[in-house]
């Protein structure tokens, strides 16, 4: 998918943690958009992301944007950071054409806990809100390569790309970041990336 065609608009909804680079992800998928000559409107619910709490940003581009938020049933891509946060945003999800990607690791509030099967109960109600679901270990695969998992964010956008789930070119994309990222952390950002298109 890289253009809309007959669609008129693209919603995305990502979810995440405070901490997760989820304004991040956002403003460069934003930009990117833009770049593409799309028109773009993004708004962002938080209340304590700053202490690590939940975090949910609408983005919206296409031809002639009028709104930033996105209504319910009506995302064409979600984006979790965190299982249960990605639970959280299927509000957003129809199971006619959207497509959830989710970190398929689960933050248990209580850090104590034993996992007795959480996860598997977060994905499977998360399977009833998708048509097509990608449930992938980003934290395992970024620890698997020495990678900070404060680079999920660029993971899980080099992942959209290989799976040609944007009407966003990939170039434009990769620009964006390069715009956004500090010049210091631009190479472990470009190598995950790539790892994600693998």
């Amino acid at each position: 998918m890289e253009n809309l065609n007959d669609k008129k608009f693209f919603n995305v909804i990502i979810s995440g943690y405070g901490g997760q680079g989820v304004l991040t992800l956002a403003e460069i998928l934003a930009n990117a958009a833009q770049l593409a000559d799309y028109d773009v409107k993004q708004a962002e619910l938080h209340g304590l992301a700053q202490r690590g709490g939940s975090l949910e940003c609408h983005l919206r581009f296409g031809k002639k944007i009028i709104s930033p938020l996105i209504r319910q049933a009506d995302a064409d891509i979600i984006i979790g950071l965190e299982l249960l946060e990605t639970l959280r945003a299927c509000y957003y999800a129809n199971k006619n054409k959207t497509i959830i990607l989710t970190n398929n690791k689960y933050f248990n509030p209580d850090p104590c806990a034993k996992d007795n099967g959480e996860s598997e109960k977060i994905k499977k109600e998360i399977e009833k809100f998708s048509c097509v679901l990608h449930s992938i270990p980003a934290d395992k695969i970024l620890k698997e390569n020495n990678l900070s998992l404060s680079l999920i964010n660029t993971f899980m956008l080099g992942f959209l790309v290989k799976e040609n789930a944007l009407p966003i070119k990939k170039e434009l994309i990769w620009r964006a970041i390069s715009e956004k990222i500090k010049p210091e952390f631009l190479d472990k950002n470009e190598k995950v990336f790539n790892l994600a298109q693998q």
